[in-house]
């Protein structure tokens, strides 16, 4: 079966605690009536530290346009995806001649070629290998990348496939969006990139893929994600969200239970989960009737690092082999995303080559 190699999260350069992005946000929206309510609302993320490509200073610009965001944005998604993937080859031994193919996810690049092809030119692969990229799944987007390298090397035994999450979405957090869902964005997102390595074994611990799941929740579509218009892009979330996550965990439950490989006991040893929110993962833990403890690493990612996107659940791999389960314990990794859609796997642990 497909297994995956330790995962690289590079965050970049700037951090920025909670406490001073309440300050910048005191200083922007000075006359906002909700404004002590908007503050409390971002605090409850519990995010404590978010990094940005750019400084805090430059957030929030009013006088760039959509062309000038989404210049920076390509640029500042090149390097940091560029510096994950190198590390992901470095942590898997091996060097860009041994990859075959790459998917690269991104929840909002606007631009052709894309991000994929740049990585490409930068990592200096071979202009063979199969390039699968991944835009417009939002949170979705790592979970996706992944089960897609995996049927990529089911499909092509001894492929070996590098899976790029890159995700700067401070570049179109819009001042101008001044309701709850738009303030606790600027609150709960950070940015970051993040890679793997898939391939049919590994030389050190792994996580084996026993099989995928997705489900896109029927009328859903105005419940999270974003718009375009004249002024930019501008993100929506609505609360009816987590009604739908609520309504679809049952549905996956069932599909974990009934996937399970011969003699596998049936419970969830162990969750790497998208961080969301506190009640997104609040929601996720009821649906799944699984234990609250199982997705420790998730709160700690959101508290850390904040809301990364389709990275989420690389940090929270990551720190998952920093932390592992026992040998062989049977694991969920889940993602939810615009749609509403949810993408998860079914993983085992296995501590050794």
């Amino acid at each position: 079966m497909p297994v995956v190699s330790a995962p690289v999260v590079i965050l970049p350069r700037h951090q920025v605690r909670t406490e001073e992005l309440l300050e910048c946000i005191s200083q922007l929206y000075p006359d906002h009536p909700r404004l002590a309510h908007l503050q409390r609302f971002i605090r409850a993320t519990t995010v404590r530290n978010r990094w940005y490509t750019r400084p805090l200073a430059e957030q929030f610009r009013a006088d760039l346009s959509l062309a000038d965001h989404a210049r920076q944005h390509l640029q500042d998604s090149l390097e940091l995806a560029e510096s994950a993937a190198r590390g992901a080859l470095l942590e898997a031994g091996l060097s860009v001649e041994d990859i075959d193919a790459v998917v690269i996810a991104s929840a909002t690049g606007h631009s052709m070629p894309g991000l994929d092809v740049l990585l490409m030119e930068r990592l200096g692969l071979r202009p063979s290998v199969r390039r699968i990229p991944v835009t417009q799944l939002g949170c979705c987007g790592g979970v996706f990348g992944i089960s897609t390298a995996a049927e990529l090397v089911t499909a092509r035994p001894g492929a070996t496939v590098l899976v790029v999450c890159a995700d700067v979405f401070s570049h179109y957090l819009h001042r101008g969006d001044t309701g709850l869902d738009g303030m606790i964005f600027k609150g709960i997102i950070g940015d970051a990139a993040g890679a793997c390595v898939v391939a049919s074994g590994a030389r050190g611990p792994h996580l084996e893929l026993e099989d995928s799941w997705e489900w896109l929740h029927p009328g859903s579509l105005d419940v999270v994600g974003s718009s375009v218009d004249s002024d930019g892009l501008h993100g929506f979330n609505s609360r009816r969200l987590l009604t739908a996550v609520a309504e679809v965990m049952p549905r996956m439950r069932e599909w974990f239970a009934s996937a399970r490989p011969d003699g596998a006991a049936g419970g969830i040893d162990f969750v790497v989960s998208h961080t969301g929110s506190p009640k997104v993962l609040d929601a996720i833990v009821d649906g799944l009737q699984a234990d609250p403890d199982l997705f420790g690493l998730a709160r700690d990612s959101l508290r850390e690092v904040g809301n990364l996107g389709s990275v989420s659940v690389l940090e929270v791999m990551e720190r998952t082999f920093r932390k592992p389960p026992e040998d062989g314990a049977q694991g969920l990794v889940v993602a939810v995303g615009p749609g509403v859609s949810v993408t998860a796997l079914r993983a085992a642990w296995h501590g050794c080559g």
